[in-house]
């Protein structure tokens, strides 16, 4: 029999609270939509993990049991993992499905009436945070756990991951390049704190950019020659 477990958040997810702090609640815009996907997925990941759906086994990902979560995003993302032949790594599940996760967490913040999204084809969506006051609470929370003196060790693992991740994914939302800068050490911490998935969303972004700058370097010589 699944068992679920008591949703923290106010009923929110992570990935869902990651969401809206992506959100420029001013532009009506959504931020770092080319690495969002990765941040969401980190996030469904190091969820499971605190909810006691998954563990690391020797930097693998491994599922306990058939337990369950009651939330659907989060339980097909927990299918999947069960369903792979052997253990994954952690940084190999954070790159896995990340669209699919982008557009789950989006429709259901849209099905929720958290946000509101104009579609447009030529220029970027309108998204609008239709609770703004839980958007700026959601700020405070981040930019309070990354600034404030409180030791890390104190903060639950969501409370670190949900800074932890907007800061290793740059959501300018919530961290400035300076932020980042001048916070190095305790964003390591923070993302430490996370859980296994934390580490790995920062090693798998730095692998995009790293493809980038080489794609981006192969097409200008291409383009001299």
């Amino acid at each position: 029999m699944d068992r679920k477990e008591k949703n923290p958040g106010d009923g929110r997810s992570l990935p869902a609270e990651l969401y809206l702090l992506a959100c420029d609640t001013e532009k009506e815009r959504l931020t770092k939509r080319d690495v969002l996907g990765s941040v969401l997925r980190a996030a469904v990941l190091i969820e499971l993990t605190d909810r006691g759906c998954l563990t690391d086994e020797d930097g693998r990902a491994r599922t306990v049991g058939d337990r369950r979560t009651g939330d659907p995003l989060l339980d097909d993302a927990l299918r999947g993992i069960a369903a792979e032949k052997r253990p994954r790594k952690w940084k190999t599940l954070v790159q896995r499905n990340r669209k699919q996760t982008f557009e789950a967490v989006e429709r259901q913040l849209e099905k929720d009436r958290l946000i509101r999204i104009e579609r447009r084809t030529w220029f970027p969506h309108i998204v609008v945070v239709k609770d703004a006051a839980l958007a700026k609470r959601l700020h405070g929370e981040a930019v309070e756990t990354l600034t404030g003196g409180r030791p890390v060790e104190q903060f639950t693992t969501r409370q670190a991951a949900l800074t932890a991740l907007a800061a290793v994914g740059g959501l300018p939302t919530v961290t400035s390049g300076k932020d980042r800068r001048e916070h190095k050490e305790r964003i390591k911490a923070l993302t430490e704190r996370a859980g296994e998935a934390g580490p790995a969303l920062k090693k798998a972004l730095q692998e995009m950019q790293i493809a980038t700058a080489t794609a981006i370097g192969a097409a200008a010589s291409a383009g001299t020659q």
